[in-house]
């Protein structure tokens, strides 16, 4: 078949596939839109690479068949609240999208920066209760509640402001933590690493939820000044208002993501990755370049937990618990923590089968399933879904090498295959 039949084929395919997915709610409920795209977008990437894998168009120059997705996704993005808008599913998109963004910045860290870090709950969860504390006169009110224990003082005399000033405050607060968290990380590596994130957030949730006089104690802190006008709250209005600034943020962080990633800290870290004694005698100062991924990462989850709050209104130590942490960390290994396609088809796919199967009782039933779901894919797929059609390519080419010899790409062409599947196309080297 001549490729230009074989395109438009394909892209038939492909828009029948749109189009059925389209079609679900209407059958199966408003929550089935978001099932029915996971499976739309993880066949379309997987389509796209297969083709940048295969072969370089014909012309000499990279397959920019990336944007496609990219461009479904906002196609997608903008559908969705038309064809089932909802408020119980513009809530569940809008906490989404915030779970995008936390995971974007945590596969900067895993990923990129290669540091076994838990820390991503904890620094959005103190920057969004320096949020909350900002814009709540909690000190007065948790005063009157908590009797003669509480001054009714606000710590360091601080104003109370409205989310607007306190969301970028959020963001430095998150910057703040970063940079003492990844003040071990020049010590402390691998699992001893992990550890100290993971006793941070377990201390975090232990002092939050003690903290009566300043944090609520365990009720948590609630009332704070939202980006949702006061006469929208509530309603499907507020809740468009709402999902349109969720898709802002979220494309902040994918932004962000792809200049860190696929620019100059991205390609030093990833050559450290391969041979971190080769990367130093190269002159990379690897401590550092880790450390600057881990600061931009931590500044956006600071925003993006004060937008949480400025959402919600409200954040308690039930925030830090460790359920949360593991889902996320699925969502991202799921999907693939290397790359961002992975990443969002991962978040989507976890963020349904939780809201899916919230009611199924026992409650903990659906953790099972996630568990399950990830140890298949650890096992099947050691790159997350999106890296099937790599690794499906890599058996067939070892297969060839071992059945003709010289016929079958070296492994260095292969892993090049791999990685650049997931670049986006300015980011791919031309190739003659």
């Amino acid at each position: 078949m001549p490729k230009r039949s074989a395109d438009l084929v394909h892209y038939a395919v492909l828009a029948v596939v749109f189009l059925i997915a389209l079609a679900v709610p209407f059958v199966f409920g408003t929550l089935s839109i978001l099932g029915s795209m996971t499976v739309f977008l993880l066949l379309l990437s997987w389509s796209i690479s297969w083709r940048q894998g295969d072969k370089v168009s014909s012309d000499g120059k990279p397959d920019r068949s990336s944007w496609l997705f990219w461009a479904m996704a906002g196609v997608i993005a903008i559908v969705i609240p038309i064809i089932a808008g909802t408020p119980f599913l513009l809530a569940t998109m809008v906490a989404f999208f915030i779970y995008l963004t936390w995971n974007t910045m945590w596969g900067l860290v895993l990923g990129t920066a290669g540091l076994q870090s838990f820390a991503t709950v904890a620094v959005a969860g103190i920057a969004g209760y320096a949020t909350a504390y900002m814009t709540i006169d909690i000190a007065n009110s948790n005063a009157a509640a908590a009797g003669a224990e509480c001054s009714g003082n606000r710590l360091l005399g601080l104003p109370v402001v409205d989310w607007w000033i306190a969301i970028p405050i959020a963001a430095v607060v998150g910057l703040v933590v970063g940079f003492l968290i990844s003040l071990p990380a020049i010590r402390l590596r691998g699992i001893y690493f992990a550890l100290l994130t993971i006793g941070l957030v377990e201390l975090c949730r232990a002092y939050t939820g003690q903290d009566k006089c300043n944090l609520g104690g365990a009720q948590g802190l609630f009332g704070a000044s939202s980006f949702i006008p006061s006469d929208m709250m509530g309603s499907a209005t507020g809740y468009r208002y709402a999902y349109a600034a969720a898709v802002l943020l979220a494309i902040v962080a994918l932004l962000i993501y792809w200049k860190v990633n696929y620019g100059r800290l991205g390609l030093l870290l990833r050559t450290a990755r391969e041979s971190e004694p080769v990367a130093e005698v190269l002159g990379v100062d690897v401590v550092r370049a880790r450390m600057w991924v881990f600061l931009i990462s931590s500044s956006m989850l600071g925003a993006a937990g004060g937008f949480y709050v400025s959402y919600y209104k409200s954040i308690s130590p039930n925030f830090f618990n460790f359920s949360t942490v593991l889902l996320l960390f699925a969502m991202v290994v799921i999907g693939g923590l290397n790359s961002p396609r992975g990443i969002l088809i991962g978040t989507m796919l976890l963020m349904f089968v939780d809201r899916r199967f919230v009611d199924v009782s026992p409650p903990e039933a659906r953790f099972i399933f996630i568990g399950l779901l990830l140890l298949v894919v650890t096992l099947l797929a050691s790159g997350g879904l999106v890296s099937v059609p790599d690794q499906i390519r890599h058996r067939l080419m070892s297969k060839g090498k071992r059945g003709s010899g010289p016929s079958a790409g070296p492994p260095e062409v292969v892993g090049a295959i791999a990685q650049e599947a997931h670049m986006p196309p300015g980011s791919r080297p031309d190739t003659d």
